[in-house]
Order: C-alpha cells, then sequence, then structure tokens
C-alpha cells in the first residue's frame, strides 16, 4: 500500500510539473528560450582601381586626368588598407577576422592588407614591380546582417615602425618602404603624363631660375614628423621585437566608410579621376616630384583634401570629421 501511495504521488507530482512548465509557471529560468549563436560567415572584398567609371590598369593610358584632363599612364597602383570592418543594420562597426596569407597581417587588435593592383606591364614594368597582384580581402565575420564598410587607408601607427627586410608579410614589402620617415608609404600612386611634367624650380641668391621635364607624378602618403623614442638617458625605446619606437606628429591615416555596401555585388573602388581631379599633373612647382606627404608641398593641398584629412603646417594629420565626405572610395558593381 506504501509503495503504491508513494508511486501516485511522485507521479502526480510530474503531472503537476508538466502543467505549470505548459501554461508558463516554475521559474524564470525555465521560460527563458535558448536561442542558439549564428555561424561565423565567410566574407571576401573586393578592390580595383576606377577613373570614374573606366577600369585603370597597368599598360592601358588613363584618360582626362586632372584639372588639365591630361592622358597619363599607370606607374605604379598599391596602397594599405587597414581595421577593415562591416557595418552590421545596427550600426555598429564589426572587425574582420582576417585570414592567413601573404596579403594581410593581424597583431594584435590591429589589422592591415596590402592591395596590389600593378602588374609589371606597360609602364609598371620595372625592377622595384612584380607580376603578382592581389585585389582581395578575405575573412570571417559573426553572423549577422551586414549594410556597410568602414576602413582606413594606411598603416597602424603600432606596425607602422617594425622591420621591413625580414618582417612580417604584407609589412616587407621594400618598394613601399619610406626610409626617410622611418615608416611605410601607406600607397604607392604613380602616373606618368603624356608629355611629361615641367618642373620649375626658383632662382635662389647663387643660382638662377630653371625648367626640366620629369616623368613621373608621385603620391606616396605616409606619417610624418617621426622622431625616435628615447628614455630619460637618450637611450632608444625598442618594441619587443627589438623595432626602434617612433612617434608622427602627423600620422595622415584616411578613414572612409561605405555607408552601403554589399560583398556579394560589389567591390570597393579607388577612382584616380576623382583623387586627382584638382590637380595639375603637368606641372612640379617645388618639392619633392608629385606629393609625398611633406607640408609646404605645394601639390599636396588638393591631394589631402580629397583624403579628407587635416593637412599643412601646424596641422593634426587626423581625418577631419572621421573621413565623411570623401569620395575617392566608393562602391562599384563587381
Amino acid at each position: 500500500m506504501t509503495t503504491s501511495f508513494n508511486f501516485k504521488i511522485a507521479a502526480l507530482g510530474l503531472i503537476s510539473a508538466a502543467v505549470l512548465s505548459a501554461c508558463g509557471g516554475g521559474s524564470d529560468s525555465d521560460s527563458v528560450a535558448v536561442v542558439a549563436p549564428l555561424p561565423d560567415k565567410a566574407v571576401s572584398i573586393s578592390f580595383a582601381a576606377l577613373n570614374g567609371t573606366t577600369p585603370v590598369k597597368c599598360g592601358t593610358p588613363l584618360t582626362g586626368v586632372g584639372s588639365t584632363a591630361v592622358a597619363a599612364d599607370i606607374k605604379d597602383l598599391r596602397f594599405y588598407i587597414a581595421n577593415l570592418a562591416l557595418l552590421n543594420d545596427k550600426g555598429v562597426a564589426v572587425p574582420v577576422k582576417l585570414d592567413s596569407n601573404s596579403w594581410q597581417l593581424t597583431q594584435g587588435s590591429e589589422t592591415v592588407s596590402l592591395i596590389d593592383l600593378e602588374d609589371a606591364s606597360g609602364a609598371c614594368a620595372d625592377t622595384t614591380h612584380t607580376a603578382a597582384t592581389n585585389a582581395v580581402i578575405t575573412g570571417t565575420v559573426p553572423g549577422g546582417t551586414y549594410v556597410g564598410l568602414k576602413a582606413s587607408m594606411g598603416v597602424p601607427e603600432t606596425l607602422n615602425h617594425s622591420a621591413i627586410t625580414g618582417g612580417a608579410a604584407p609589412l616587407d614589402v621594400a618598394a613601399m618602404a619610406w626610409s626617410w620617415q622611418s615608416g611605410r608609404k601607406f600607397a604607392k600612386i604613380e602616373l606618368n603624363p603624356v608629355g611629361g611634367i615641367v618642373k620649375t624650380v626658383a632662382a635662389t641668391a647663387t643660382t638662377p631660375a630653371s625648367t626640366s621635364i620629369i616623368s613621373t607624378f608621385n603620391f606616396h602618403p605616409g606619417s610624418t614628423g617621426c622622431t625616435a623614442q628615447v628614455d630619460a638617458a637618450g637611450v632608444a625605446l625598442k618594441d619587443a621585437a627589438g623595432n626602434a619606437l617612433y612617434s608622427c606628429s602627423n600620422p595622415n591615416v584616411m578613414d572612409f566608410t561605405l555607408a552601403s555596401f554589399d560583398a556579394g555585388t560589389q567591390k570597393v573602388a579607388l577612382d584616380l579621376g576623382q583623387l586627382f581631379r584638382n590637380s595639375d599633373l603637368t606641372k612640379e612647382n617645388g618639392g619633392a616630384a608629385g606629393c609625398m606627404s611633406g607640408a609646404t608641398d605645394p601639390e599636396c593641398p588638393m591631394l589631402f583634401a580629397e583624403l579628407k584629412i587635416d593637412f599643412g603646417s601646424g596641422s593634426s594629420g587626423l581625418p577631419v570629421n572621421g573621413g565623411a565626405g570623401q569620395t575617392i572610395f566608393k562602391a562599384a558593381l563587381k
């Protein structure tokens, strides 16, 4: 009799628990649905160069470039992209976890990739160029809905002054080294205008004014005002890898955002027509040939205005309004 009674009590308890569960009774934890996280998704972000809407490549002359609408040949076309992120449908920038390969690098929280659009053909054929190209950044992001893209053109300060010879790829490319500032060229965009460039050198107290013809207009943005860090005793400071530490007054890293971007159907295009629209590529009026980020170089202000970077003597070298308003990077159909 006792055994039968206990069995009936136990059965009644199970039935009661089932009823409570079905009716939403019991503890709070019993009523919380567990949602499995979405799996990570692979992403592949393609890059290209355009002149307006016309594809750009070595060996094919550009037309109507610059303020004088000159024709020009591509001599070099490479740039670093840092800290690539996708914008989700809540407006949050979600970093892309990069795949491991020789074109892209992750160190700590920083990422950098080299986009190389020169193929050593045409005017791009010289000893510093190779036929190898890279026009894509690959990686993963958490599952979700993504509507835009955010990134920088440049190299993060923590990586910019690391070793080049024997360094980690893609920061080991000697052609992207910038020895006079102990860092990297963030971009190496070089054009040979048809007919050449008239270089004017102003007269000095001991030399007359002169003119000559040069071949290449260089655009090499990079950090400036860089000095080696030292301790109180004047000894150079180094990082864990033995690289000298530097501080740069003007980082000159360009930030850009594409509020609407679909990696499946679109690519990120660098519009050279837009970049050089206010530059006279037929004249060199002082400083380095073209613009190599010198604060007083007369060819630089109009280019840095397109990058939306505070530029010039006494400037910060920081993005203006986070790069809002830039138009040289845009979404284009694949």
